[in-house]
């Protein structure tokens, strides 16, 4: 199937009452094992890409193995930028085919926070790009400096209303008492905030940290308005302790990657379709040809779409992106 767009996905989701993955892939080993889960599965999926991972394996790559990936099964998968941090590595993502960006300036002021998200907001829904954001903070447990390593601050729910009306997000990332990397909240997470917030917003909301987090939280959470929650650390883990244990029982003199490759996404995999089950996805992959491709940003389509909207702007889209990304090279 094409790639489907992120918002597409989300929609459903809602509708169905049930939260999608959105598992971060770094090489082509996790894009294989998240696609083919998502195919086993019968359940829609989003690939995330950390800026960090796009700019490790270089522009471009590894969207491409996405999109071939995607290409290979029946079932909705998307691409979205897991936590940009500029406007440029949000571009970047758009030209390279996402059609979801998070924009996370959360460690800023309130107020700086909301006018740098609208100017990404503002551009990227020129290109019909679903746009995420975060508020409050959700720290990370295997950092011990930096942003992520800062005191862990939930999402206050009328803020989060005032957020979303002032930025026009699509997506909020909210702080529940998570934490990102391998973290069980044991005294639970804070259902009852969630569903204030969820009462004051239509945004879809957004669940990081979900590595390490029990069933029936997970399951609680996507009953109380969760429609998205973020997977990496514990599907790493996975397949790098696989890896080491396939390479001890080969021993050093036979470094045949196949054979310690295949088990490790196999591991990888069996774990995503068991978060599939407890989402509530399993099984709802769109099969009624209602899952339109993504936007794809090219002349004809821009006028095709100037043409529907008599939006002068829509018009000049990929210009405004050049720009935006000359200024900051």
């Amino acid at each position: 199937m094409p790639l489907v767009h992120v918002k597409t996905i989300y929609e459903r989701a809602r509708m169905g009452r049930y939260a999608v993955g959105g598992f971060d892939a770094e090489h082509i080993d996790m894009v294989k094992a998240i696609v083919e889960a998502a195919e086993e599965a019968k359940s829609p999926v989003i690939v995330f890409i950390w800026e960090a991972d796009i700019e490790a394996a270089g522009k471009g790559y590894l969207e491409a193995v996405v999109k071939q990936a995607a290409s290979e099964v029946s079932v909705p998968v998307g691409i979205h930028l897991d936590h940009g941090t500029t406007m440029k590595a949000c571009l970047n993502a758009v030209i390279s085919g996402h059609t979801g960006v998070m924009i996370d300036y959360a460690h800023l002021p309130y107020e700086e926070n909301i006018s740098k998200t609208k100017e990404v907001v503002d551009i990227c829904h020129l290109v019909d790009v679903f746009v995420e954001s975060e508020l409050g903070t959700v720290p990370r447990t295997f950092e011990s400096e930096g942003r992520y390593a800062e005191v862990k601050t939930l999402t206050d729910p009328d803020q989060a209303a005032d957020f979303v009306a002032k930025t026009g997000i699509d997506a909020l990332a909210v702080s529940i008492g998570e934490e990102s990397g391998l973290f069980t909240a044991e005294e639970g997470l804070d259902y009852e905030r969630l569903r204030e917030i969820a009462g004051k917003t239509d945004a879809y909301l957004i669940m990081h940290g979900g590595s390490g987090t029990p069933a029936d939280q997970v399951r609680q959470i996507v009953r109380d308005g969760i429609v998205g929650i973020r997977f990496a650390t514990e599907m790493r883990i996975a397949f790098f302790d696989t890896l080491e244990e396939i390479r001890k029982q080969l021993g050093r003199e036979n470094p045949d990657s196949r054979k310690m490759q295949k088990p490790a996404r196999e591991k990888v995999k069996h774990l995503i379709i068991e978060r599939m089950k407890q989402m509530g996805s399993y099984g709802k992959a769109c099969t009624d040809g209602l899952c339109p491709p993504v936007f794809k940003i090219d002349h004809q389509i821009v006028e095709e779409k100037h043409q529907r909207t008599g939006n002068d702007d829509i018009r000049s889209i990929v210009e405004k992106v050049q720009q935006e990304l000359a200024k900051r090279n």
